[in-house]
């Protein structure tokens, strides 16, 4: 007797720094976290807090504020600029901070412990969007990931 096995859809989607992530669809795996840790983070923010209604929140790097020649006349909001913003969360009603990893308490994300957050207005969306810093949101593959993450959260 012969088994047919079907390979489940692989789609690919842009990273950060030309990258590419190769993920399957709804499956949160090491691929998954890999591509939303690394230059997706704003689509699946997106789709989530879409999904939800929870306010998004980006992670801030402090550190550029500082360097001159990375934050000169840069000034996209008011006290930020664009070399600050970091990562994209969602905010739950109960505070913790969800992203492809899971749900973590405040300056507690992988990766970005003790990072500070301000909230992602509208406005800060559209910088994202029009930066040539930020790839295109990958939504219509993010959004097959929100019911498996909001179903493995505690």
């Amino acid at each position: 007797m012969t088994m047919s096995t079907t390979a489940e859809p692989k789609v690919t989607i842009p990273g950060s720094f030309g990258e590419t992530f190769t993920v399957t669809p709804g499956r949160i795996d090491d691929a998954a976290r890999l591509a939303f840790e690394s230059g997706q983070c704003h689509a699946l923010a997106r789709t989530l807090s879409d999904a939800t209604g929870w306010p998004m929140a980006l992670i801030i790097d402090d550190e550029c504020a500082y360097d001159p020649d990375l934050c000169a006349d840069d000034d996209i909001a008011e006290g930020l600029c664009a070399c600050q913003l970091r990562h994209i969360v969602v905010v739950r009603p109960d505070g913790q901070h969800v992203d492809i990893t899971g749900a973590h308490a405040p300056g507690a994300v992988p990766g970005y412990e003790g990072a500070p957050t301000t909230p992602l207005t509208e406005d800060l969306w559209q910088h994202l969007l029009d930066s040539p810093d930020w790839r295109t949101p990958a939504l219509n593959v993010a959004c097959t990931f929100v019911a498996p993450l909001i179903a493995s959260l505690p």
